[in-house]
Formats: C-alpha cells, sequence, structure tokens
C-alpha cells in the first residue's frame, strides 16, 4: 500500500490536483493507494501529559485524546512508501504537520531517570517522499525555508528512508496554481519510480 497524505486545506486546489494525478497514475499501474486529506481529520492538540512515554518498548505509546491521530499512524505504518503533498507557508510547511510532531511522542520512551526520550524503533522502513508548491522558485526552497529541516523530524520516527524531495515553485498566483506538463512528467516519474520499487499490488 502507497499513503498519499495531503495537507494543504484549500479544497480543489493544486495540492488536490497533484494528489488526484497520483492516484490515477497508481491505478492504471495497478498499484493500490489511501489518499488521505488531512483536513478531513480531526487532530488535536498535545498536552504535555507525556503520558504516551511511559511505556517501554518498541510498541507505540497510548495517547489519551480520542481522535485521528492513533489511526493515521497505523495507517502510515502499514504503508510501504508515504507521499506527502503540502503548501509552504511562512517559510515551512503548514501548522499541522507541527501539531503532528507534537502528537509523534507517542515514538518515545522517557524513563523518569533520563534527561531525555529514546526513539521507539519500528519494525520497518518506509519510502519518503516530499512535494512542496509555493509562490518561490523551487530551486530556492532548501535554501531559504525549514521544509526539509520540519519534515526530517516528521520522518525520523516514521523511518521514512531515501527521501525524495519535489519543490513545485511559481504557485502563489491564481492565474499559476495549475498543474502543469512539467508538474505532470513530475507525478509521472514520481508513480513510476514507486510502482517499480513494489511493483504490482501492494500490500
Amino acid at each position: 500500500m502507497i499513503t498519499i497524505l495531503n495537507f494543504s486545506r484549500r479544497p480543489q486546489g493544486i495540492n488536490d490536483t497533484i494528489c488526484n494525478e497520483l492516484q490515477e497514475g497508481f491505478a492504471s499501474k495497478e498499484v493500490d493507494t489511501r489518499y488521505i486529506k488531512a483536513r478531513e481529520l480531526t487532530i488535536g492538540f498535545c498536552n504535555n501529559c507525556r503520558s504516551c512515554m511511559g511505556s517501554s518498548g518498541d510498541e507505540l505509546g497510548e495517547c489519551h485524546l480520542n481522535d485521528d491521530m492513533k489511526e493515521l499512524l497505523e495507517a502510515i505504518l502499514k504503508s510501504r512508501a508515504l507521499i506527502v503533498s503540502a503548501p509552504i507557508n511562512c517559510y515551512d510547511l503548514p501548522s499541522l504537520v507541527r501539531v503532528m510532531l507534537e502528537r509523534m511522542s507517542v515514538f518515545c520512551h522517557w524513563p523518569a531517570d533520563k534527561y531525555s526520550p529514546a526513539v521507539r524503533k519500528m519494525p520497518r522502513e518506509i519510502k519518503g517522499v516530499l512535494i512542496t508548491t509555493s509562490a518561490l522558485p523551487g530551486i530556492v526552497v532548501p535554501y531559504v525555508t525549514r521544509v526539509r529541516k520540519t519534515f526530517r523530524l516528521f520522518a525520523r520516527p516514521l523511518r521514512l528512508t531515501k527521501i525524495e524531495y519535489h519543490h513545485l515553485g511559481f504557485k502563489g498566483r491564481t492565474v499559476d496554481s495549475i498543474f502543469t506538463d512539467k508538474d505532470r512528467r513530475t507525478v509521472r516519474k514520481i508513480v513510476d519510480t514507486l510502482a517499480e520499487l513494489n511493483p504490482g499490488t501492494i500490500e
């Protein structure tokens, strides 16, 4: 299974188009996908109670908040690959990513006598892909934003590896927020690479 996670809050925007194209591309190659729109989830703020970090071992800690976070993490961890599509806001990934990062303390074990937590080791690696859209030229995104640093924080506990970055630029104006032939080639490359990595239906 390949999971596509869309962090855009704009319905029918460029990130929705990208994710729809990814779905269609994988379907044409008979690769199973799960498409999740983060804006449709309920994910509460971490209150720093640290109860999720009390248990030892590599099983995820239990959060007392009853929302969609646990189901989302379970879906990602069952995936062979995770593709994240997100706009760049204020030179970083959207605020919901930060909310999720704080809730990912379930990946940590922090004994009372230790100065810092240890990260639980997940059972297998997951291929990671990040697609961003912004008004910036795509080529400057790694140098003038915190996008990749934030994504690496997100990726580490999930064991996302061999991360590919695709920064689609000049998407600021409404007239520019269209899916171009260049964008289509980028999506096709991602689909071809992951379908080759995991031929056929992925379970």
